[in-house]
C-alpha cells in the first residue's frame, strides 16, 4: 500500500488527458493514410494525361500544324462521345 498514498485518482483533469491523446493519435493515423494514400499509385497524386492536353502541348511546341492539330482534335472528341464498350460482346 506504499504507492497508494500518491494515487489521487487521477482527478478532473484524467479524461482530458484521455480525450487528448486519442484525439492526437487518430489525427497522427489519418495523415499517414492521407499521405500514403496520395503517393500510391491508386492516389489522386499521379495523374494521367489527358489527349487533348498532350495534343495542346505539340500544337504550342510547334511539333503539329493547326490543320493536325484540329484534324486530331476532332478524332479525339469523337471518341470521347463514343460509349466505352461499343463493339464488344
Amino acid at each position: 500500500m506504499l504507492f497508494a498514498d500518491h494515487w489521487h485518482g487521477g482527478g478532473p483533469w484524467w479524461g482530458l488527458w484521455l480525450a487528448w491523446m486519442v484525439l492526437f493519435w487518430g489525427a497522427v493515423f489519418f495523415l499517414i493514410f492521407r499521405i500514403g494514400r496520395r503517393r500510391g499509385p491508386w492516389g489522386p497524386w499521379r495523374y494521367e494525361r489527358s489527349g487533348q492536353s498532350v495534343l495542346a502541348e505539340r500544337y504550342a511546341r510547334g511539333e503539329i500544324s493547326e490543320e493536325e492539330y484540329h484534324q486530331r482534335l476532332s478524332v479525339l472528341d469523337s471518341a470521347a462521345s463514343r460509349p466505352r464498350n461499343e463493339g464488344t460482346r
